[in-house]
């Protein structure tokens, strides 16, 4: 596999995301079960945003609560529509303000297949400075292609203490 070689040494840069608004699901899963919510709950996200006349900020994201890297281990799974504010209640999600990250991030184009892989790289990459990661783990689909998955770009963020 060549992903290890186009994750450059040292990938990671450190930034600070603003808080912000969104329309949210959330769920308890485990990686084996994550294929279930790709695609139908961020198009349900996006019907309903539009249904409420909501205004979205950016792309759908996933926010990782305790998993592991182990496929049985049980963790939380938020799925994030970033909104500029909230409207009329929604039907079936919730508002929520999304507080500030402080986190490592990596911005990843290929297939998500691979991103056991990728993980594992960017876990050594931290585990080699003086950053330790708090949990927590987005997932920010800025290019999803279904159809053809090395087309995809993905900014991973990994939450600092």
């Amino acid at each position: 596999m060549t992903t290890q070689l186009s994750i450059p040494e040292n990938a990671l840069a450190v930034r600070e995301i603003l808080p912000f608004s969104a329309l949210c699901f959330t769920t308890r899963t485990t990686l084996r079960s994550l294929s279930q919510y790709i695609g139908g709950v961020a198009q349900n996200m996006y019907r309903e945003a539009s249904r409420l006349n909501l205004h979205v900020a950016g792309p759908v994201q996933w926010i990782y609560t305790g998993a592991n890297g182990d496929e049985t281990n049980e963790f939380q799974l938020e799925i994030v529509l970033p909104i500029h504010k909230p409207g009329a209640q929604p039907e079936e999600f919730f508002y929520k303000v999304c507080p500030d990250f402080r986190c490592a991030t990596y911005t990843y184009a290929g297939p998500w297949s691979d991103f056991g892989e990728v993980y594992k790289i960017l876990f050594d990459q931290l585990y080699r400075t003086d950053y330790q990661s708090n949990g927590l783990i987005r997932e920010v689909y800025l290019v999803v292609d279904f159809e053809n998955q090395e087309n995809c770009l993905t900014e991973i963020q990994i939450g600092l203490i």
